[in-house]
């Protein structure tokens, strides 16, 4: 029995550590990325640890003892005040080589103070980004209003990536997962979203600049206070502060989200206090928001010596607190006779909805979202809004004697103006219309212009060379020389007239109207007829060019298109290369497509390059080695061209590693067939 007992406390005892073991590792499978949404919110994806000492460094957590210590997140981090350090791991995998290596990694707040990431590597090494309102918006690696990191993923094997967050403020962070193109798309919508919120809330401030000035009354100058201690501290939650105005000024951006807090809640006091009377209603009332003036102005003190992080939760419990007193005190002064006490409520209302879920979120109660972060924003734009209208009726009591002789005058002046504004509409449209159309033709006809010029200096060049050597070499020059010579004008010539053919008809690709004549081609074949050109180029900077042609592979496809993409991409590749380098040439038939392959050995594509490579009039970073010209046309007439004959266009490129272009285009039935 005590045998058989010992054996059952072994077994049991096993049983729970499997059970241990498993329950840790349930959360270190990667997150895949399929590339099917561009967008990834990483909620609940990745594990916590929390370091009280603050003191950990990357080589410590990556110590093997250290991977137990972390525990599965559960939503968004959201830990309020705290001096702790906290790790978040995550980890990624790729499902396949198809799915892009570059990832954006978008984190919000702003306000953290310092962020970190590593991205250990395969060989040892570890990759470090650094963010954070302690370090100077233009030293970023990548300049966004929020903090955002580049992940490479260079194959499809597991990565960990590590998160460091620390800060005097609420700690609390939300990360989306975002690729290059879907965040570009998304970033501009969000930047449009703000710029109208900046535009209400600059309105507004106007608006009630002219009223102060007008009317030099105390409670306009308190809400125009408001107002603009709002705009702050929504460019600020923003990054707009940093971005725009204080890119080398980390202190100011780091202090200013808990200086404007105490100031907001001593504006709306004052506001409040001042707009509905309260000394004359609500004495005791009044008495409140004097206490909570005071004690912002105290708080505001203190934050400026650096105790933000003691004063900011009694803040914003205070600021809360007074919101939900404003409600009523709103609804009893209208009830008395007061209307625009009405609208204060209302205003109110919104603002409270915004800021309350900031409070919330900052104090832990709730974690944060897309409503946390925006929310401030769009309620401090409705209270705008309807605190303006607020004003505004406040100011048509004061002069309720001359109402309806004034409102009679307005009605007619409106209808006029209305009427007027109508008809100069229309003809503003009118005319914008047709400057619109104007700037349209002349844009084409420049394109064509720069198209044509571009395209044609080549042969033109090749043909005034040649023709210079005849002329003066020709008595010296065997005959077989000069009927070499004379055939390669005589080709030059023709290619000049097929480019100006195909000129017109990349024209007319763009309305719709483009006619290729589609014919079986060997591409091998139309490849060695236009390198002939190219052999006084080559040597001119001691290019060796390697060729791996794949004997008769027939295209269905376009010859003068083909040659032309051959002439582009051959010849930016000469332009970009060192001298005594490399260029490969290389023609095969693979999957259903014939691939004409250009790898250089040039400096190179940036990202930012690659995402404007195949637009018209695009101007890269790298520059020709030897001062050739380039006007940033071709490429763009590579990628008609070849769309147009049924095949695409790709670019795999690096920074310092040269360009591959591949073109594809569809095999002829034929040579399909039997492949």
């Amino acid at each position: 029995m005590p045998e058989a007992r010992a054996t059952l406390v072994r077994f049991l005892q096993w049983l729970v550590l499997c059970f241990c073991v498993v329950a840790s590792n349930v959360h270190a499978v990667p997150l895949s990325l399929n590339g099917d949404t561009g967008k990834l919110a990483l909620v609940s994806q990745f594990q916590l640890f929390e370091d009280k000492s603050g003191r950990l460094g990357i080589t410590d957590i990556l110590q093997p003892e250290m991977a137990s210590q972390f525990r599965p997140l559960r939503g968004n981090l959201s830990a309020s005040y705290s001096n702790s350090a906290y790790w978040l791991r995550l980890d990624l995998q790729r499902a396949s080589p198809s799915i892009g290596q570059q990832w954006l990694m978008e984190l919000t707040p702003v306000m953290l103070d310092d962020i970190r990431l590593y991205h250990p590597r395969a060989d040892g090494s570890i990759e470090t980004h650094r963010a954070g309102d302690h370090m100077p918006f233009s030293a970023l690696e990548i300049r966004h209003h929020f903090p955002i990191f580049l992940l490479n993923l260079p194959d499809t094997s597991a990565n960990v990536v590590y998160l460091r967050i620390q800060s005097t403020s609420a700690v609390f962070l939300r990360a989306t997962l975002w690729t290059p193109q879907t965040f570009v798309e998304e970033s501009n919508f969000i930047s449009n979203m703000m710029g109208v919120y900046y535009g209400i809330m600059l309105a507004m401030i106007v608006y009630n600049l002219l009223l102060v000035i007008t009317h030099h009354e105390r409670s306009m100058m308190y809400y125009l206070l408001l107002s603009l201690l709002t705009l702050i501290a929504g460019m600020s939650l923003n990054g707009h502060i940093g971005m725009y105005f204080a890119p080398n000024w980390p202190w100011l951006v780091d202090i200013l989200p808990g200086l404007v807090s105490p100031l907001i809640v001593l504006a709306a006091s004052l506001f409040i206090s001042s707009f509905l009377k309260l000394r004359d209603k609500m004495p005791c009332v009044h008495w409140f928001f004097v206490f909570i003036q005071i004690f912002c102005s105290v708080a505001a003190i203190a934050v400026l010596t650096g105790y933000n992080h003691v004063v900011a939760p009694f803040v914003q419990s205070l600021g809360l607190l007074q919101m939900l007193a404003i409600l009523p005190v709103c609804l009893l002064v209208g009830m008395r006779g007061y209307r625009p006490g009405y609208i204060v409520f209302m205003a109110s209302m919104t603002w409270i909805a915004g800021v309350l879920l900031v409070a919330m979120r900052n104090l832990g109660l709730i974690e944060p979202s897309w409503m946390t972060d925006y929310g401030f924003q769009v309620g401090s734009a409705a209270e705008v809004i309807l605190l303006a209208l607020a004003q505004a009726d406040h100011i048509s009591l004061m002069k309720k004697e001359n109402a309806n002789n004034q409102a009679k005058l307005l009605e007619v002046s409106q209808r006029a103006e209305q009427e007027l504004d109508a008809k100069v509409r229309q003809r503003t449209e009118e005319l914008a219309d047709a400057v619109a159309r104007l700037q349209k033709l002349d844009k084409e006809k420049n394109d064509f212009l720069g198209i044509a010029a571009h395209d044609l200096k080549n042969p033109l060049t090749s043909i005034i060379g040649m023709s210079d050597l005849l002329r003066k070499l020709y008595q010296a020059m065997p005959e077989p020389q000069r009927q070499h010579y004379l055939e390669r004008i005589s080709y030059s010539g023709q290619r000049m007239m097929r480019i100006i053919s195909n000129l017109l008809d990349v024209n007319a690709m763009d309305t719709g109207h483009l006619n290729l004549k589609l014919q079986n081609l060997d591409l091998s074949k139309v490849l060695h007829d236009a390198m002939q050109q190219y052999e006084e180029m080559l040597k001119a900077k001691d290019l060796l060019l390697v060729k791996q042609v794949q004997d008769s592979v027939m295209v269905h496809a376009d010859l003068d298109a083909c040659v032309q993409i051959i002439d582009n991409l051959v010849s930016n590749a000469i332009k970009y290369s060192p001298l005594g380098r490399h260029i490969w040439l290389s023609v095969r038939a693979e999957r259903g497509m014939g691939i004409f392959q250009v790898r250089d050995e040039g400096p190179g594509l940036s990202a930012e390059d690659q995402l404007h490579l195949f637009e018209k009039f695009s101007r890269l970073s790298s520059l020709p080695t030897a001062g050739e010209h380039s006007t940033g046309l071709g490429l763009s007439i590579v990628k008609k061209l070849s769309e147009a004959c049924g095949g695409s266009v790709h670019c795999a490129s690096e920074a310092g590693q040269g360009c591959t272009f591949t073109i594809e285009l569809p095999l002829a039935a034929t040579q399909n067939h039997d492949h």
